[in-house]
């Protein structure tokens, strides 16, 4: 599904760019694709401001690219259907390798303490008697998306990593979505779930959750956390040109300076900024997706 929101007249926008502008040319519209972490309409209403923005401070119309799942957007980048897309740090990692390094992260939300990164957890409703991981053994624990990294790729390798497979040590069935997991675990449909969320649940699934007023943050306990994960990045195809790459770095980067409710849209939640990252930064998930595409080959055969 895609939005076109139009700020103002594209000729004027055209008309207010300098002279030494280029990419604006070639790329009268840029394409900005969100992985599905709420409902699209959701999306859509938080990403307005941002894309009224975008528009002013580029020159050029923005488009909002959506999918019904994580691949939808992740194919989209590497076909060059779109330009940018805020995908998770895995998706990110499986869409470098696909596209054979043709795209790069961005920039990714810093913490409300100015610290990078999150966690995936495990939650359970808080008046359960589940209070350690032994506890769920053998109960359904739910997993999101094969191309999650905090509701997938990092639960696997990290209970595999204790001994403790997830197909193995619970019931793991796919929630299709982080809203979907918490849902499942306040109606009673799962046990518990994996999902995410960063420190103060400042950014993720719960904040969003909580903002959208579909959870009541008491009434769910953490029970397990990983090791810090990098933020979720948005993330650019490598062919754009330079002085495209480094107007949109800009754009995201003083986000904050401007409108802190911009960032958080970006952001998915609270944040002290969008910050400039790398390609190393995501080095070691990037492995562990490695890892786990190696494991997935070696149960084909």
């Amino acid at each position: 599904m895609m939005k076109l929101r139009i700020v103002i007249p594209f000729f004027a926008l055209l008309a207010a760019l300098p002279a030494s502008a280029q990419w604006q040319k070639k790329y009268p519209v840029v394409k900005y694709g969100v992985i599905p972490v709420e409902t699209q309409t959701s999306t859509t209403k938080t990403m307005d401001a941002f894309l009224h923005h975008a528009e002013k401070q580029t020159g050029v119309k923005w488009e909002l690219y959506q999918a019904t799942d994580y691949s939808g957007v992740m194919n989209a980048l590497i076909a060059g259907q779109i330009h940018l897309a805020w995908l998770s740090g895995f998706s990110y990692c499986q869409t470098y390798s696909d596209s054979k390094g043709g795209v790069e992260p961005l920039v990714a939300a810093a913490a409300t303490d100015g610290t990078m990164g999150y966690n995936a957890i495990i939650v359970v409703k808080t008046d359960s008697p589940y209070k350690t991981i032994e506890d769920l053994k053998g109960k359904i624990v739910a997993r999101t998306d094969p191309l999650s990294g905090s509701g997938y790729l990092i639960p696997t390798a990290a209970f595999r990593a204790m001994g403790k497979p997830v197909d193995e040590y619970f019931k793991s069935p796919l929630s299709g979505g982080h809203v979907q997991s918490v849902l499942g675990v306040l109606k009673g449909t799962y046990d518990a779930a994996f999902t995410w969320t960063s420190k103060n649940d400042g950014f993720g699934n719960l904040r969003q959750m909580m903002n959208k007023g579909l959870l009541k943050r008491e009434d769910i306990r953490v029970i397990w956390t990983s090791d810090p994960l990098p933020s979720p990045p948005v993330v650019i195809r490598k062919d754009v040109p330079a002085d495209m790459r480094a107007d949109m770095l800009k754009l995201f980067t003083t986000l904050h300076t401007v409108d802190m409710a911009l960032a958080e849209a970006v952001a998915q939640g609270k944040t002290t900024g969008i910050m400039a990252v790398s390609h190393k930064d995501y080095g070691l998930m990037c492995q562990a997706a490695a890892d786990e595409r190696e494991s997935r080959r070696r149960q084909a055969k």
